[in-house]
């Protein structure tokens, strides 16, 4: 088996040595003590309850990463010394990944080590790096010294405190502290796998007693060290949690009695939509007077839009179900613009959601009713819209209980408006400048504008209001 390795006889063999045959690998001298384990102090209902708690006990199967076999393989130093030996000082580092829509805390890092001395290290140096375009460690994210209570050669060394990482691809680095006189060297054990885990990983010795081109920067190991096995041993562990994505637009809201009512609702198939596919209306509808609130939205890129619609409805009892039309909404004929819905409807946390393609600048109004008619709902929902691209998503308008909507959107000539009738309306321009357009009760001439985006206001006689947003082609 063989190892990197500083061997120190006396200062004239040190330079020698130095001079000859700065790295060299060699069989191990001392025998690995015999690993001792640590067993669950309380009584499990059943044996596989008690061998996960044996496993997270001893890292076996960490929480969160891990990379090692059960055999013994080769190892790299990764050790800082004493001053007088300080050009010999190096350091070793692998990657991980915490994968998309996780966040972990990371509370423990194992590494499996040997050493040729009987004096095990006490003190370990930990290190985690962000990860740079050559996948090399890069930026220091957390440094700290682990002080252990009795030296270990395969060490588990608690942080401080938990680090928090996001979704990303990171490194992570121990160095045994250990003067070598009297204390000899510390060696992290290497991975046997054909295949890389990742990418190979990294080492530095920024004092080049070794000689090797990785003197001032990281390189990969096999780099440094020709021949060397691809991966570290080690394993992380701690807590993982799901990290929802940020919604491009939320709304929060309950259905109340005084909301406007469709003379119809749609019939809940099971099947929600899904982007790609036209959906085809789900009959028949269910006859009823149901309360329900809308919201538009527009999709101002030149380009589809998958858009993601998610409903949770907090109320323990009454449902709420999910529908979309394309341009506007007649609660009168909930069939005329169908788009798509749900499928199933929201209860008590539970999500209802779809899956849409919006049109190259479109519009589309999201109408959310309840399922059993004048329900009396104890809680809010919230509705929230995912794309890729939350720029080309705008909040066109929001109706309590009335589906106001303005069409066609984007508009050459002529904008209708459809459930006010506006008695005065202002428009701006994307600098804040009121721009002066020709009104009537449901009609606005924007003909004589300049191609652009440009922001509605809406009064009628009843002191109602809208806001909404349009682009002019």
């Amino acid at each position: 088996m063989k190892k990197i390795t500083l061997f120190l006889l006396t200062t004239c063999n040190l330079l020698f040595y130095s001079q000859t045959n700065r790295i060299s690998d060699i069989e191990k001298a001392a025998e690995q003590p015999p690993v001792v384990y640590s067993t669950p102090s309380k009584p499990y209902a059943t044996l596989a309850a008690y061998n996960a708690a044996f496993n997270a006990q001893n890292l076996i199967e960490p929480l969160l990463y891990g990379q090692f076999p059960l055999i013994t393989t080769n190892t790299i130093t990764s050790q800082q010394f004493e001053a007088a030996n300080t050009q010999y000082s190096s350091n070793a580092a692998d990657d991980f990944t915490v994968p998309a829509g996780k966040m972990w805390q990371v509370s423990t890092v194992f590494v499996r080590g040997s050493s040729a001395s009987p004096v095990y290290p006490t003190s370990y140096k930990i290190t985690f790096y962000t990860n740079t375009a050559a996948n090399l460690p890069g930026t220091i994210i957390r440094t700290e010294n682990v002080i252990l209570a009795a030296g270990s050669m395969s060490p588990t060394l608690p942080l401080a405190s938990p680090l928090t990482l996001a979704a990303g691809k990171y490194w992570v680095s121990v160095q045994a502290v250990l003067d070598f006189v009297g204390g000899g060297q510390w060696y992290w054990e290497t991975y046997t796998a054909s295949t890389t885990l990742g990418s190979p990983y990294a080492w530095t010795n920024p004092g080049n007693g070794f000689g090797t081109p990785c003197n001032t920067v990281w390189n990969s190991g096999s780099v440094c060290i020709p021949s060397q096995l691809k991966d570290l041993q080690f394993s992380l562990d701690g807590t993982e949690s799901n990290v929802a994505a940020a919604a491009c637009k939320t709304f929060v809201s309950r259905i109340i009695n005084t909301d406007a009512t469709e003379n119809t609702r749609l019939f809940r198939d099971a099947n929600p939509s899904v982007c790609g596919t036209t959906k085809p209306y789900p009959s028949p509808a269910v006859a009823g007077a149901f309360h329900y609130k809308s919201y538009t939205i527009q999709n101002t890129m030149s380009s589809t839009n998958c858009v993601t619609v998610n409903l949770t409805n907090l109320d323990p009892t009454y449902q709420l179900h999910l529908v979309a039309y394309t341009g506007n909404f007649n609660p009168a004929n909930i069939a005329l613009n169908y788009m798509g819905d749900s499928g199933s409807s929201s209860v008590g946390s539970t999500v209802a959601t779809m899956n849409l393609t919006m049109p190259a600048n479109s519009t589309m109004v999201i109408v959310i009713n309840e399922t059993t008619a004048n329900s009396t709902f104890s809680a809010d929902y919230s509705l929230d819209i995912f794309s890729s691209n939350c720029g080309g998503i705008l909040k066109t308008a929001e109706s309590g209980g009335k589906s106001i909507s303005i069409y066609p959107n984007p508009v050459k000539t002529v904008l209708f408006v459809n459930g006010m009738k506006a008695n005065e309306a202002k428009i701006y321009d994307s600098s804040g400048k009121l721009v002066p357009v020709q009104t009537s009760e449901n009609q606005i001439n924007v003909e004589g504008l300049p191609k652009g985006n440009y922001l509605l206001q809406m009064n009628d006689k009843n002191g109602n209001k809208m806001t909404t947003k349009f682009i002019k082609k």
